[in-house]
C-alpha cells in the first residue's frame, strides 16, 4: 500500500481494457470492501481510494493506493474527518465526495473505471473513460430510510436543517449519474432502487461468496453474525430467544455488543460470541441461520449461509425474502418477537435438504460473480 505508487498500465491490446476500481474508503473490511478486494483480483487491477484507516488488514496479494491518507488518518484533521457511526460524519462524507471529483492523476490513464460504493460516483472522468458504478444502494438515507432517519429528530429545528442538508446532498447525488455509464446492481432490489431513485437500468451481479461454506451436522444451535450495527436487528433476535428453549450464537462486534450482553445475562440458550475469525465452523455445526436485517440490499450472511447448505429464517423484507424459498431453503417471519418466536417453534430441521439448499445457492458462486464482471468490462466500448 502506497500513497506514491501510481498502480497505472497501458492497455495491453485494442480489446483489452485497462481498468482501475474506486472505492470511497477502507475504515474497516465489511461487505463492500470484501467487493472492491474481490474484484480487483478478478480484472486484475489496483484499488484507488480516499484512505485506509489505520489497522485495517489489506490481503498481500491486491494492490490499494490511498489517495489522501495523511488527510483522513493522520494528524489533527483526522479527528474532524473520522469514521464515525457507519459513516455517518458529514464533514467526512462531504468531504470524501469532493475529493472524489478529481481523486489521483493517474485514474486518468486507464480506460475503465468500476466504482464501488456511493461516493466513487462523484469522480469526474475524462471524455474518453467509461464508467462503471456499482453502488451496493443508493444512499438509503437520502432515499428509502429517508423518512425514518428525519423522525428520529424530534427538534423541529434540527430537522428543518437536516431536510435541507438531506435535499441539497440529493441533488448533488443525482448530479453524479451524469458521469456513469453503465449502473451494476448486487440484487434484483437494488435493480429496482436504481430504476426509482435514478431512472437508470442496471444489471445483476450478485457479490462474490468467498470462504469454506459446509455442513458438518447439527449441533443444535441457531447462529447470526454480522456488524452489531442497529439496522442489523440482533437485539430483536435475543429477545425472541428469551423465551426460547432453542440455544442462540451471536458472533460480531459493534455498536450493539453491550446492549446484546445485556439481554443475554440470565440466559443461558443465548451466547454472545464476539468477532469470530472462523465463522463457516461455526455455521457448519449449526441448525440453521437466522437472520433480521432491516430491508437488506443483499444480505451476504443469508447467500453465505445457503452456501453452507443451512436453512435460513429471515426476515420478511428487503432482499433477505428473496433468498427464502420457504419450505425449501428457509422460512420467513415478520420483524417482531412474536413472529420470530413462532418460526423457530414450529421449524423442523428434518424437512430440510443440504443438497438441494446448496443447489438454491448455486447463483452466488465466487465463478457467477467473475463470469458476469469481466462480462460487463469486455461489453464496455473504448473511445477511438
Amino acid at each position: 500500500m502506497s500513497e506514491t505508487d501510481s498502480g497505472s498500465h497501458d492497455s495491453e491490446s485494442d480489446t483489452s481494457p485497462s481498468v482501475a476500481i474506486l472505492h470511497d474508503r477502507f475504515p474497516q473490511i465489511g461487505g463492500g470492501e470484501k467487493f472492491a478486494i474481490e474484484a480487483a483480483r478478478t480484472l486484475d487491477a489496483p484499488i484507488y481510494t480516499m484512505y485506509v484507516y489505520p489497522g485495517t488488514e489489506i490481503p498481500d496479494d491486491v494492490r490499494v493506493i490511498p489517495i489522501k491518507q495523511k488527510k483522513y488518518a493522520r494528524g489533527l484533521s483526522k479527528h474532524l474527518l473520522a469514521w464515525k457511526n457507519e459513516g455517518s460524519n458529514p464533514f467526512e462524507t462531504l468531504s470524501v465526495a469532493m475529493d472524489m471529483t478529481d481523486a489521483h492523476p493517474d485514474l486518468t490513464r486507464y480506460d475503465v473505471i468500476l466504482e464501488s460504493a456511493p461516493l466513487s460516483k462523484h469522480y469526474v472522468p475524462t471524455v474518453d473513460q467509461t464508467i462503471i458504478h456499482y453502488p451496493h444502494s443508493p444512499p438509503r438515507w437520502l432515499y428509502d430510510l429517508y423518512r425514518d432517519r428525519m423522525s428520529s429528530f424530534d427538534y423541529p429545528g434540527v430537522r428543518f436543517a437536516l431536510k435541507t442538508y438531506a435535499k441539497w446532498w440529493r441533488a448533488l447525488d443525482k448530479e453524479a449519474n451524469d458521469y456513469v455509464d453503465t449502473f451494476v446492481a448486487n440484487s434484483e432490489l437494488i435493480r429496482d432502487r436504481i430504476r426509482r431513485y435514478y431512472h437508470r437500468d442496471a444489471e445483476v451481479i450478485y457479490p462474490p461468496v468467498t470462504g469454506g461454506w459446509r455442513n458438518d451436522g447439527d449441533n443444535g444451535y441457531f447462529i447470526t453474525w454480522s456488524r452489531l450495527a442497529p439496522e442489523k436487528r440482533m437485539p430483536l433476535l435475543a429477545e425472541a430467544f428469551t423465551e426460547l428453549d432453542e440455544r442462540l450464537v451471536i458472533a460480531g462486534d459493534g455498536a450493539d455488543k453491550e446492549k446484546l450482553e445485556r439481554i443475554a445475562r440470565g440466559h443461558d440458550n443465548i451466547e454472545v460470541r464476539g468477532f469470530v475469525g472462523d465463522i463457516e465452523s461455526l455455521v457448519a455445526r449449526s441448525t440453521g441461520v437466522i437472520y433480521a436485517p432491516v430491508q437488506e440490499d443483499f444480505g451476504l450472511v443469508g447467500a453465505e449461509a445457503l452456501m453452507a447448505g443451512k436453512p435460513l429464517l429471515g426476515v420478511n423484507e428487503g432482499f433477505t425474502k428473496y433468498q427464502v424459498e420457504e419450505g425449501v431453503s428457509g422460512e420467513l417471519f415478520e420483524p417482531n418477537v412474536e413472529s420470530i418466536r413462532d418460526t423457530v417453534r414450529s421449524f423442523d430441521p428434518s424437512t430440510y435438504n443440504c443438497d438441494v439448499i446448496q443447489e438454491h445457492a448455486e447463483k452466488y458462486r465466487y465463478e457467477a460473480f467473475q463470469h458476469g464482471l469481466r462480462s460487463v468490462v469486455k461489453r464496455m466500448p473504448l473511445e477511438d
